[in-house]
């Protein structure tokens, strides 16, 4: 899981974060960063 301030496009775009790799975007909700990594859990 990656998270970063810059929008997922951005990081995608600089080559930093490969397409499709699990991201969340600051700030965030702690509800929101649960349920990220729960999705990212139920992938595993």
């Amino acid at each position: 899981l990656y998270m970063s301030g810059y929008t997922d496009n951005a990081v995608v775009h600089q080559g930093v974060l490969d397409p499709g790799t699990p991201f969340i975007q600051k700030p965030f909700t702690l509800r929101d960063i649960a349920e990220k990594i729960q999705a990212v859990l139920r992938e595993a």
